[in-house]
């Protein structure tokens, strides 16, 4: 028999048969008080049931608790989540007061490089017995003062460890997940959330289902948070969100959601609820597939509800059947409107790569420069490339990895200053956003006909 895990984080129930909870993450420096407040609260006014905050070193720790006590005293009661990367010790700071901490397995996992060294069985085993003794602390924490924990894993930011024995696959971020279910539930912790995430629709879908059937070969099944990551901005970020996260709502898989989109954090919650409430009535049997294309008509005057649907059927028969090509038809909309949705779709998918694709984190706290603006200028930039993929990326925690399916990346350094990356390699110290696209301009014309 399986076993649903439910809970509440706050007054806010997750899993079972709870609604599918909506949630955003802040932009402003976590240690400015006064602007991740009335960040906050915007957010929270424009729908987002949870609220994340990075909190990148202990001097956010504090910052962290006077704005969650400052939103307390003004009546705003959403569950508060902080974001931790790199350094446990702050993770058990913050988890006494907090509702939940979101944490990342290589945070706890031994920082030697395994490239060209293979593990045996045993060396493996007491990797992650050390993992489980440095993970023991937080989860002691954790349940004593009833904090929930997300374990994100990340495709870009898997250990070497895991990526030496399975490779960078979905199969081995399902590994990565149930490390951490076996250490949480061997230590009686079992308020947890996990999350699946990429830029690549497909590497999302397929980890999220895989790690869904693992736990339901177990018996249980453990609340997951969905989302495409660094799934950019405009219309792309939202067809390529609703692609991933509509096909596995679909399929009936997934309880809290995040639109990541590299615009305000206030942007990301309507289009999310839209996204949820734009499904209810679509169902999978509804999808139309001959000689391995998709057909779906219907009339909608609602071009985001229309948007979501169309994604959403499209990335779920990419996903279940493989199509190769999709057709849209709505007699109230344009030939020209549903021509550029179809290609973003098929963009989206990765079936068809008709221009450039961007991938760009939504930032946060730790961002240092302005990344929509520049988001902005390497669209209008670089635009027609097909089969190209550019990064532009907020920070240096994750941004080298999660970027590491992009061709060349911007990554943000500190005070307006950005990185070049090809792949994973470094390329430039940090220099000036004009100095880097022109630098970025003559690498894509020397390599990129």
């Amino acid at each position: 028999m399986n076993s649903s895990v439910h809970f509440k984080i706050g007054r806010v129930t997750i899993g079972g048969t709870a609604p599918v909870v909506i949630q955003s993450m802040t932009n402003t420096d976590t240690a400015d008080v006064v602007a991740s407040v009335a960040q906050c609260k915007r957010m929270i006014d424009s729908g987002a049931q949870m609220v994340r905050l990075t909190v990148p070193s202990m001097k956010e720790v504090a910052p962290l608790a006077r704005i969650q006590a400052q939103l307390r005293a003004e009546g705003f009661l959403t569950p508060i989540v902080a974001d931790v990367h790199f350094n446990p010790n702050v993770a058990e700071a913050v988890a006494p007061f907090v509702e939940k901490v979101r944490i990342n397995p290589g945070n706890y996992v031994d920082k030697r490089v395994f490239a060209s060294f293979t593990m045996t069985d045993t060396e493996y085993d007491e990797a992650v017995h050390r993992m489980a003794e440095r993970a023991a602390p937080l989860l002691s924490i954790c349940k004593q003062h009833d904090t929930a924990i997300r374990v994100g894993i990340n495709q870009g930011s898997l250990c070497d460890r895991i990526i030496n024995r399975y490779g960078n696959t979905p199969e081995a971020m399902v590994h990565s997940a149930l490390e951490w279910l076996d250490i949480c539930e061997s230590m009686d912790f079992r308020k947890l959330v996990f999350s699946m995430k990429s830029s690549n629709v497909y590497t999302m879908i397929r980890s999220t289902t895989l790690l869904h059937e693992a736990m339901k070969a177990r018996g249980v099944n453990y609340p997951l948070h969905i989302g495409v990551t660094e799934a950019g901005c405009g219309l792309e970020g939202r067809v390529k969100s609703a692609a991933g996260i509509g096909a596995l709502l679909l399929m009936g898989v997934g309880d809290t959601v995040r639109v990541s989109l590299t615009e305000p954090p206030e942007d990301e919650s309507p289009f999310a609820h839209k996204l949820v409430q734009a499904l209810t009535s679509l169902h999978p049997q509804n999808a139309v597939i001959q000689d391995d294309t998709l057909y779906f008509s219907e009339d909608c005057a609602d071009i985001d509800a229309w948007t979501i649907r169309a994604a959403a059927m499209a990335g779920y028969a990419y996903y279940k059947h493989h199509i190769k090509d999709i057709q849209l038809e709505n007699g109230l909309m344009s030939q020209e409107v549903l021509q550029d949705l179809r290609l973003t779709i098929l963009q989206a998918c990765r079936i068809r790569m008709s221009k450039t694709e961007f991938i760009s984190c939504p930032s946060c706290g730790r961002t240092q420069y302005d990344i929509q603006h520049v988001v902005a200028m390497v669209k209008e930039r670089f635009p027609n490339h097909p089969g190209l993929k550019l990064g532009i990326m907020g920070c240096i925690v994750n941004g080298p990895g999660e970027m590491a399916d992009a061709d060349y990346g911007v990554v943000g350094a500190a005070h307006g200053h950005v990185c070049l990356y090809h792949g994973k390699e470094k390329l430039t110290n940090p220099i000036p956003v004009e100095e880097a696209l022109d630098a970025l301009e003559k690498l894509i014309k020397n390599n990129c006909p």
